[in-house]
């Protein structure tokens, strides 16, 4: 864990990074590796639960799938979601809070690639995030699609929900919907929902959003079932989430 003080956002927060076992393996010593952003759910103040293994295994799970072959050993970087418990920006810059859209977006990755051998091209990095943070992974996918190729929502929403104050401007060009609506993104989405009745906005959202993609964005729908929104039925559902990212990045490249 480390105190990040981003360049271009002047803000400070905490960021988790782990790296697989291969990372400091001589014979991948000259290896590039796949990134995942993990976003956490919550209100994310000063905490990632994708770091804590008692929560997610998403580590132990990456060491047990990349060994049988079906995951690649991902460098995993899991940024604090939030400047203060009682400050949601959604990932955005919302004029008179901190910049948190610029420094998830921009610092953190230029942060992991200037300090571990990271791929290069955009086809080596990817996001996934949980309710609060799985808004956060499209949308900063959305806005950076020249920097992310693959994007996994659990329990997502896709329009800003904050009660901090938005102009109709903002709202508009911070909702993820929108954005991907528009601008039509190269970009592989696995969109994840809860199937039990209290998970019925969920499956709502989630279709919704399906209606407003057109090529190249391809989205790869889920309901699980009996879903809810905790995170033990997220935690069933890591090993798929790391097969999906898998499945549509690179893996460790030489050079």
């Amino acid at each position: 864990m480390t105190r990040l003080k981003g360049l271009k956002s002047g803000w400070t927060g905490k960021v988790w990074v782990w790296l697989p076992p291969q990372y400091n393996d001589p014979q991948y010593a000259r290896t590039g590796f796949p990134v995942v952003i993990l976003h956490t759910g919550g209100n994310g103040s000063g905490y990632n639960y994708w770091s804590n293994p008692k929560v997610l295994p998403a580590q132990e799970d990456d060491v047990r799938l990349a060994g049988a072959g079906k995951a690649h050993p991902f460098i995993m970087v899991m940024p604090a979601l939030q400047p203060s418990s009682h400050q949601d920006t959604e990932c955005s810059d919302i004029p008179g809070h901190p910049k948190m859209g610029t420094w998830m977006g921009e610092d953190v990755p230029a942060f992991i690639r200037a300090n571990f051998r990271t791929l290069k091209s955009r086809d080596g990095w990817g996001t996934a995030g949980a309710s609060s943070g799985a808004f956060c992974a499209v949308k900063l996918a959305a806005e950076h699609p020249g920097d992310f190729k693959a994007v996994v929502s659990w329990g997502g929403y896709f329009q800003p929900d904050t009660d901090l104050h938005w102009s109709a401007k903002g709202r508009r060009a911070n909702s993820p919907d929108l954005m991907l609506e528009r601008t039509r993104p190269d970009l592989r989405l696995l969109l994840i929902a809860g199937g039990s009745p209290q998970s019925r906005d969920e499956v709502h959202r989630m279709n919704a959003l399906v209606k407003l993609l057109q090529p190249p964005t391809v989205a790869t729908t889920y309901i699980q079932p009996n879903g809810e929104h905790f995170t033990k039925d997220l935690k069933k559902l890591v090993p798929m989430i790391l097969e999906f990212l898998s499945a549509n990045m690179r893996g460790p490249t030489n050079g």
